[in-house]
């Protein structure tokens, strides 16, 4: 309201200077004199223009300002909504983040696990096999050993038999040698391995 008093009086204080300008006749004491017709002029163009300025330019100028106020409340009230969404989504990346990096680091935790267990698995399957198969070398070992002491004596029972034959020019037959042989040998398998190297 202060702003509407101060525009009118000036706006009409400028209408009427060429009228006063005319009356004084050249002077400046004619604005100190108070006329009537001066007087009554100013209000009338004060309330004149009051009118037209309410009506014309003040209603439109303070619904504008209205609607810039309330537009720029909007605007605030938006920008507020923007910044909580905008700090919500940060906290959720921020969760978001940590949880990937604990499943991250528990992943690797299971992938260790699963290493170090299936190295053990496999330093275990490979013990088994190797006992495994010490065993069935021990076996074909001890069954080689057992051919190889049948077939060592049947050869020593031949050449036993073929000494003794020449030794006694054939006074015995070779059924009775062959048996004398085979107690031999198999008193020779009954003793300590230092007595059979002596005989």
């Amino acid at each position: 309201m202060t702003g509407r008093s101060f525009l009118v009086p000036s706006i009409g204080a400028t209408a009427m200077a060429p009228a006063l300008a005319s009356e004084g006749g050249g002077g400046g004491s004619a604005l100190i004199t108070p006329q009537f017709g001066l007087i009554f002029w100013t209000v009338l163009t004060f309330v004149l223009l009051a009118i037209l300025l309410g009506r014309f330019a003040w209603r439109p100028l303070l619904g504008a300002i209205e609607e810039r106020e309330r537009t720029i409340r909007e605007s605030l009230e938006q920008a507020r909504r923007d910044r909580e969404e905008a700090t919500a989504l940060l906290e959720e990346h921020k969760n978001l983040m940590t949880q990937a990096r604990r499943e991250r680091a528990e992943a690797v935790a299971a992938g260790q696990r699963d290493a170090e267990r299936l190295k053990l698995e496999i330093l275990d399957e490979a013990k088994r096999q190797r006992e495994q198969l010490l065993r069935q070398t021990d076996v074909q070992v001890a069954a080689l050993v057992r051919q190889a002491r049948e077939d060592l004596r049947g050869v020593a029972a031949d050449l036993a038999i073929q000494a003794a034959g020449k030794l006694l020019a054939k006074n015995l037959d070779e059924a009775t040698e062959r048996r004398l042989v085979e107690d031999y040998l198999k008193d020779l398998d009954e003793l300590p391995s230092g007595s059979r190297a002596k005989a």
